[in-house]
């Protein structure tokens, strides 16, 4: 930050390297820092005026705020500015002199466009006035740019001055530069301890809980990096992976809610399997989850419990694909008389009865037999059955498919592979 005295100070820096530039061409050449109004003839001379002041839109915002509820001073208000500059040249227009001094002008300040830290100095050097000036100290380094100034924009800049003939003119913008207040404000104490018992503070505005995304795979691959891609849908037995930001907490939990049958699932997450951005959660696949859970697309969340405060996360889609226990009878099947063929599908989790339950066999769908209660096992018949060998079974339950892979882990390394226990031949 610097001083009141910032603004004088890059004037009279800016003045010193447009000497310095216009002196290279035309040694008897000088700058004044006043407004355009002529010069006498045969004089060298370049009308360095500052004619606008305006705020930085980047950083008038950026201290704020300055003040605490009952206006007590937390920090010094800082005002942050670009100062236009507009540069006049005089001098004998038959020997091109003020395109000259233009030329070196625009040649010196494109080549170093940011007011250093020696230039500074140098300029409250050659000033008494600018003696207590601390630009030099300032964070933010001024930086010299041109402005495009079309013709209109010049005759209005040159219409504020009365009575003053045009002259050779170019325009620059120096940003930015922030003056700070001279008010003291109070030494903050130092923090001794953070919350009751020294337990951190309970901020009841975020961070909040923020799930990105789901990985689905196989337990046995948790610990492999790189990662494996994760599976299209989950099934029962397999590892989610939950990756998301500020999910620690004291207690955290997943819900899983089927979009359709209004099934909700909570489970705990132990703290061996839970971070700040990962949390991984192991479906069950036993008699009870069987039971529990049923094939179709879920929502999930996860609410994190810190104290007395309960947050939740926004809401990930889940896939749970059913999965093929047993078909029968074993192949080959030998169609009926009429070309059809009548199939059981042993699955889990269990079939709703509200659940539409469709077989996929080659390129033929079949949905499945009414089933008035929970069940287990499907009734298809295939009208017109096609002929096919070791052709792979997919069970589509509420618009979710069965998966019809199986992991490999002999030999290593571990790989998916279509399994033939989902095959079947029909003759």
């Amino acid at each position: 930050m610097s001083n009141a005295l910032a603004i004088a100070t890059v004037t009279a820096a800016l003045a010193q390297i447009v000497r310095n530039a216009v002196q290279s061409v035309l040694p008897g050449a000088d700058v004044l820092t006043e407004r355009p109004d002529g010069a006498p003839p045969g004089e060298q001379r370049v009308r360095l005026f500052l004619y606008q002041v305006s705020p930085n839109t980047a950083l008038r915002n950026s201290d704020l705020p300055t003040r605490s509820a009952n206006g007590n001073l937390t920090k010094r208000p800082t005002v942050a500015l670009d100062l236009h500059y507009l540069l006049a040249f005089y001098g004998d227009e038959r020997a091109l002199e003020p395109q000259r001094m233009l030329g070196a002008v625009v040649r010196d300040i494109h080549a170093k466009p940011v007011l250093m830290r020696q230039m500074i100095e140098d300029a409250i050097a050659s000033e008494p006035f600018l003696s207590n000036s601390d630009l030099t100290d300032a964070v933010e380094q001024v930086k010299f740019t041109p402005l495009p100034l079309s013709l209109e924009e010049l005759s209005k800049i040159w219409s504020v001055f009365f009575q003053t003939t045009y002259a050779l003119t170019i325009a620059y913008q120096a940003s930015v530069v922030l003056i700070e207040s001279e008010e003291n404000a109070p030494a903050v104490l130092p923090v001794l301890r953070r919350g009751a018992e020294n337990q951190g503070v309970d901020l009841r505005l975020g961070p909040f809980p923020i799930l990105d995304s789901i990985h689905i795979g196989a337990p046995e691959d948790a610990e492999r990096r790189p990662r494996i891609p994760s599976y299209p849908a989950a099934q029962l037995g397999m590892m989610l992976t939950l990756a998301g930001q500020n999910l620690a907490g004291e207690v955290v939990s997943a819900r899983f809610q089927h979009s359709r049958l209004g099934i909700t699932k909570d489970i705990e997450i132990p703290p061996d399997n839970r971070s700040n951005t990962e949390l991984r959660i192991m479906l069950a696949d036993d008699n009870a989850a069987h039971a529990e859970w049923a094939a179709g697309l879920y929502t999930v969340t996860v609410t994190v419990q810190t104290g007395g405060t309960r947050r939740t996360t926004n809401q990930l889609p889940l896939s749970v694909a059913p999965s093929i226990t047993k078909i029968a009878p074993p192949s080959p099947i030998a169609r009926d008389t009429n070309g059809n063929m009548t199939l059981s599908v042993t699955c889990s989790p269990v079939i709703r009865p509200a659940q539409r339950a469709l077989l996929l066999v080659a390129d033929r769908e079949a949905t499945a037999q009414d089933h008035l209660a929970e069940t287990d096992t499907l009734q298809f018949i295939i009208e017109n059955a096609p002929t096919v060998t070791d052709a792979l079974l997919r069970l589509r339950i509420d618009g979710i498919d069965s998966l019809p892979f199986m992991r490999q882990a002999v030999p290593p390394p571990p790989r998916l592979v279509f399994d033939d226990n989902q095959r079947i031949t029909i003759s």
